[in-house]
């Protein structure tokens, strides 16, 4: 590829990367910046396959919940699931019912709405009891619900508990699927809640598949002897290298009788395994089955399932990867239901600000694909039709419908996802963007007003918290408030809503940097009714009684040292002003979607030089610049 003016200021490995993804330096140095540094790291960032997912049996307590749904599915018995008011939580809440639906199966929905509070509630259980629900599953919930679940197995009901919130000193009498918890190995902890529901669904698919539980074998020569792995329930167990004859032997015959087949890549390899008596295939023609291609090739093959792959060898670690995305591809169950579904997990994960890396970035870029070439009617309605990227959805799609949740009218933003006439649908929208409007009215005014109290001195913020009582407001605002306050000041902001109800005030908490909140205030859980949230976010009741006493305690825990503006200044790298132009912006798209974990890149550019500004309006005016007159800047003054 043409090299650019910046080929100059970088090494000769981003160079290499740089032809063989076909990419513009500048942006593999900005890979490279992120800690993307290998070929197979930034193939794995750009172009992530489903191969590139964790196998969902990885994670604790998976087999044993998914055996509980499936004895409830033979049996007829009724499943209710419970969800939180936020997006999160509703599209975890979607992915199941949608499942669910496809067994020809009507779960009992039952979500936060109105005032109630956090998590689920003894009333709650009693309603799933009374609607006739044998088993219960949360979703974005449940963790810290220990009393609650009790509730419900005193009254006969079991419960799975799908979540990803830190657990407390004890975990419920319930099964727990939640990464974060201590006993789980599942090796990436920051799915959002809607990934660890989507990660139950693939595994509930699977255990349909004939090959549940039974293990695959592939073998390959390599330079030392041969290669070998164990492919099982969508996870590789085990790896092994340079192995000799007797070894790959040992290796095989150890296997177990069960094992659904072994494959093989080239007649060498053949020739050593023939009497294992487990059956045996060459490889391509194993998957050729699998895709029902007859007479495929390797090479076919490879480019049906990976079609932009820049690197693909003929390592075990590759083999392995084509058989475990042959398993989706393969299963026209499994692959529609994925297909579907990964929109809902990438809406999910980006509203609730997950970092968008590791197997998040493989789940949201699958599902951004995903919204972008399957019409969804619903989110196609709130884009306008324009294209999903992770700007839109957090700053125009989430916002949006978050906003019924926090309203108490949970129903709408459930109807967004379950209902399927379009001008059902159009009518929910509708509504749900008066309301979207009316909020973002209200809290611009308030944090005005805050932010006014906090300059002039009569809001006290010079230690390390800032505690703002908000009289009279929606308590699902808090969040929303104690969130833009924090960006603004740089400090850790609680918003108690007054008057209390019951005696309770329920409240949020943020905080930015690298001040770990939620495990501060979870030093003083004992004194809230109710907590619950992430390093930087959470909810609580607590007795009114109690406020000042624990905003005190939390105040001075804190302390004033803590302090940290997030000022993002740093950028990921320099750039030429001549290095600007259209096919550059276009490469930029590549790193989508944007968010936590994976931030718009963030340039320096020295030395440049206006030659004319023109003004437009009275707030808005226009610059060019010597060295790139195609290159316009818009100034906007707010």
């Amino acid at each position: 590829m043409k090299k650019s003016p910046a080929s100059s200021r970088v090494d000769d490995t981003t160079i290499n990367h740089a032809d063989l993804f076909g990419l513009h330096p500048l942006i593999v140095e900005i890979m490279h910046t992120r800690g993307h540094t290998t070929a197979e790291e930034i193939r794995r960032f750009l172009r992530p396959g489903y191969s590139d997912m964790h196998g969902p049996f990885e994670m604790h307590g998976m087999r044993e919940a998914v055996t509980r749904i499936r004895h409830a599915i033979d049996t007829g018995e009724r499943i209710g699931i419970f969800a939180d008011s936020d997006l999160d939580g509703i599209t975890s809440l979607a992915l199941i019912h949608d499942l669910l639906n496809r067994f020809r199966i009507e779960p009992y929905l039952r979500y936060l709405s109105g005032d109630e509070t956090y998590g689920i509630t003894d009333a709650i259980v009693d309603e799933f009891q009374r609607a006739g629900v044998g088993l219960i599953i949360t979703v974005d919930a449940g963790t810290r619900d220990l009393r609650q679940i009790a509730r419900a197995r005193a009254m006969g009901m079991d419960v799975i508990v799908t979540d990803h919130h830190e657990e407390d000193s004890e975990l419920p009498d319930a099964i727990v699927v939640n990464p974060r918890i201590a006993r789980c190995s599942y090796p990436f902890k920051n799915l959002a809640g809607v990934g660890v529901a989507f990660k139950l669904c693939h595994a509930l698919l699977l255990s349909y598949l004939p090959s549940y539980e039974k293990p695959f074998c592939v073998v390959c020569p390599s330079k030392n002897g041969f290669e070998f792995a164990i492919v099982r329930d969508y996870s590789i167990e085990r790896m092994e290298h340079s192995l000799s004859r007797d070894d790959i032997m040992h290796a095989l015959t150890g296997v177990g009788s069960d094992t659904t087949a072994i494959v093989h890549r080239d007649e060498e390899t053949m020739t050593t395994i023939h009497d294992t008596g487990i059956p045996t295939y060459e490889f391509s023609d194993f998957i050729g089955m699998i895709l029902s291609m007859p007479d495929a090739s390797y090479e076919s093959i490879s480019f049906h399932l990976f079609p932009d792959r820049t690197i693909l060898d003929e390592s075990i670690a590759t083999l392995a990867a084509i058989l475990l995305e042959a398993q989706i591809v393969g299963s026209d169950k499994v692959r529609s239901f994925i297909d579907t579904a990964m929109g809902l997990v990438a809406i999910g994960s980006i509203a609730d600000v997950v970092p968008l890396e590791g197997e998040n970035r493989v789940l949201v870029k699958k599902g951004m694909d995903g919204l972008n070439a399957v019409s969804h009617p619903s989110i196609s309605l709130v884009l306008n039709d324009n294209p999903a990227t992770g700007r839109s959805i957090g700053w125009t799609v989430a916002p949006l419908l978050n906003t019924p949740g926090r309203l108490g009218k949970t129903d709408l933003a459930v109807q967004f996802f379950i209902e399927r006439d379009r001008e059902a649908i159009k009518r929910i929208v509708s509504e749900i963007r008066r309301l979207n409007d009316e909020r973002r009215e209200f809290i611009a005014r308030y944090c005005a007003m805050a932010m006014n109290d906090i300059e002039s001195g009569r809001l006290d913020c010079s230690g390390g918290l800032i505690d703002i009582r908000a009289d009279g407001i929606p308590e699902g605002y808090a969040g929303l408030i104690a969130n833009r306050i924090t960006d603004a000041t740089g400090k850790p902001v609680i918003v108690s809503v007054l008057p209390p109800r019951n005696g309770l005030v329920k409240g949020s908490g943020r905080s930015r940097g690298g001040i770990p909140f939620f495990s501060i205030v979870q030093e003083f859980r004992e004194r809230f009714d109710r907590i619950g949230g992430h390093e930087n976010a959470f909810g609580f009741t607590v007795l009114h009684e109690d406020l000042d006493g624990v905003i005190a305690e939390i105040s001075a825990r804190v302390g004033g040292s803590s302090i940290i503006h997030e000022d993002r200044t740093s950028a990921d790298c320099a750039i030429s002003v001549k290095d600007i132009d259209v096919g550059f912006i276009r490469q930029l798209e590549r790193l989508e979607p944007f968010g936590s974990g994976n931030p718009e890149p963030l340039f320096r550019v020295s030395g440049i030089i206006p030659s004319s500004f023109a003004e437009f309006s009275a707030r808005h005016g226009k610059y060019q610049f010597k060295g790139n007159p195609a290159l316009t800047a818009i100034l906007s003054i707010v």
